[in-house]
């Protein structure tokens, strides 16, 4: 994951969207049990979804799970306090929003896909990173460090990082750990 692909991102921009997922699900099983009829709507969306996502996972899996220091620079960390606020923070100004859409119509399923796609190509083409709340469940943390490293940097020039790791970080300030950068602001602790 030296130079995560396009296919990376837009399965990491897709799994920010569980509780959203989650709650269209739901939606549909409501409207099957309350309605019989002209679901089509309701089906399609629960495959979609069911199909994307796990094969999202598998993706993300395969890219932040890794033994390999390929693509890692050496990093002193000078500085860390950990973020405990940036998933609420996106649940709150990406996600919410769109759970306003009635997902049992598909004229509105279409307007949020118009919405969605536009927000995930710009996500994409902009190496954005979304944090979610699958990364937190699956162990992940995210800490706001000064480092200072790496290959091709300027050595003793901290730079503001956000690290995402699975091992506390809090009492690793002043050692030195190898980092693999996601993008600008983000990097993957490999351990």
């Amino acid at each position: 994951m030296s130079h995560p692909s396009k296919i990376f991102w837009a399965c990491l921009f897709h799994i920010s969207f569980t509780p959203l997922w989650i709650s269209i699900i739901f939606i549909d099983v409501k409207s099957y049990i309350d309605n019989h009829s002209n679901l089509y709507t309701e089906y399609i969306s629960l495959v979609c979804i069911c199909i994307s996502c796990l094969i999202s996972l598998l993706v993300l899996r395969s890219g932040l799970y890794t033994d390999t220091k390929e693509g890692t620079s050496t990093y002193k960390i000078i500085s860390v306090k950990e973020e405990k606020t940036i998933t609420a923070e996106y649940l709150l100004s990406y996600i919410l929003p769109l759970s306003a859409f009635d997902f049992t119509h598909w004229s509105s399923i279409v307007l949020f896909l118009i919405f969605y796609l536009t927000f995930g190509y710009l996500c994409v083409r902009h190496n954005y990173f979304c944090t979610n709340i699958i990364l937190e469940l699956a162990g992940f943390r995210f800490y706001l460090c000064s480092v200072d490293g790496g290959q091709n940097q300027n050595k003793g020039c901290p730079r503001e990082r956000i690290v995402i790791s699975r091992c506390n970080l809090i009492f690793c300030a002043t050692k030195s750990l190898e980092l693999k950068k996601i993008n600008n602001e983000y990097m993957l602790d490999v351990r």
